[in-house]
């Protein structure tokens, strides 16, 4: 696979459609398995290859939150999220569901988030790595401010006057002695 890009979910709607979606990632829930998108698409009749929908990865993680009626799931697929496939689930199962998600995808530079239901609210995401940042985190998700307030905390270089924005660039483009330390914020872009 190319660039993964990790999506995660939060899907609302109708019981119908909702009990629908979560009877497909059943594997998923109960045995902790992943499901490849293409047997996704497969199981709600979805041709992928005529409607050129890219379902190239997998539903790695699922959980159902009944009292909530919110089906949380994640995906890893190549280059950015697969929403077209998610769109037609949708579309067959009657517009009954109500999709938020949020994209992470380093290599390519894809962040950003489409919330319907104030499931996603951090600005940011951060990764990182070095033993100045206590070993490194991937996507660890959070408003801009405490991102830089972080790095500050850890590299002992204050913000001054530098706006958010221009401290984001500060930090993504610092040098660090060790080839192997980095830290980067990614802001996500809300559709």
């Amino acid at each position: 696979m190319a660039n993964h890009a990790d999506t995660t979910y939060k899907v609302t709607g109708t019981e119908k459609a909702v009990t629908a979606l979560k009877n497909a990632l059943v594997k998923v829930i109960d045995d902790e398995k992943s499901l490849w998108l293409d047997d996704l698409a497969k199981h709600f009749g979805i041709d992928f290859l005529n409607k050129k929908i890219s379902v190239r990865g997998k539903v790695y993680w699922a959980e159902m939150d009944e009292d909530k009626g919110i089906l949380s799931f994640m995906t890893e697929s190549a280059w950015d999220a697969c929403t077209e496939l998610f769109e037609e689930i949708n579309r067959v199962l009657d517009d009954g569901l109500s999709i938020s998600f949020r994209v992470c995808e380093c290599g390519c530079e894809v962040f950003y988030t489409h919330d319907e239901g104030n499931f996603f609210p951090e600005e940011c995401c951060t990764d990182y790595s070095g033993d100045l940042f206590d070993g490194g985190c991937m996507y660890d998700c959070c408003d801009i401010q405490t991102a830089i307030d972080f790095w500050v905390s850890k590299t002992g270089i204050e913000q001054g006057d530098r706006t958010e924005d221009e401290m984001i660039e500060f930090i993504n483009s610092y040098e660090y002695e060790d080839d192997d330390t980095f830290f980067y914020i990614h802001p996500f872009v809300f559709e």
